[in-house]
């Protein structure tokens, strides 16, 4: 827990090459998903109950899925788009597949946030908000060129873990 005077501080910062993600995606707003309008939980449900790794299988890279945010219009104030994905190798194959989308992340620099263990749609809720806290302190320039959050394969939704990669100037 989190004191107010506390200073917020990333696990690690990290530099990544860029690499490509293929999946599902929407539009949202961090004021819808904060509202009963939310999208986000929904494109998740829609990702695993269609099996959307297993369709994408031949290209996967890694195992593991990814949530990945892009395509900010005002940083975290305006719209932005969020995908339910997979690491995969290129783009190209994917043509073919109904209603997927790639997206290419950029090589960047991240500070890195590692949630707390339990329930992992709640741990990754109480992150983000510390990543909001933590980007309104001086010094903290995120560069909206690409976040994502990782989950492992074998994560257990009741007791889990993810990393939230959050891109900076």
């Amino acid at each position: 827990m989190k004191h107010n005077n506390e200073r917020i501080e990333p696990t690690r910062i990290e530099e990544l090459p860029s690499f490509t993600l293929a999946g599902i995606s929407t539009i949202t707003t961090n004021e819808d998903e904060l509202s009963k309008n939310g999208k986000i939980g929904k494109l998740f449900e829609q990702f695993h109950s269609q099996n959307m790794a297993k369709k994408l299988g031949v290209n996967i890279q890694e195992d593991g899925h990814y949530s990945c945010y892009f395509n900010y219009e005002q940083g975290d104030a305006g719209l932005y788009e969020v995908m339910v994905s997979v690491c995969v190798q290129e783009a190209l194959q994917l043509q073919n597949l109904d209603r997927i989308k790639a997206f290419t992340v950029p090589a960047a620099k991240y500070a890195v946030f590692v949630t707390e263990r339990g329930p992992i749609i709640e741990m990754v809720q109480r992150t983000w908000a510390d990543i909001w806290q933590w980007s309104q302190q001086p010094g903290n320039n995120r560069a909206f060129t690409g976040d994502f959050e990782y989950y492992s394969k074998d994560i257990n939704p009741e007791d889990g873990q993810a990393e939230i990669y959050i891109s900076i100037k």
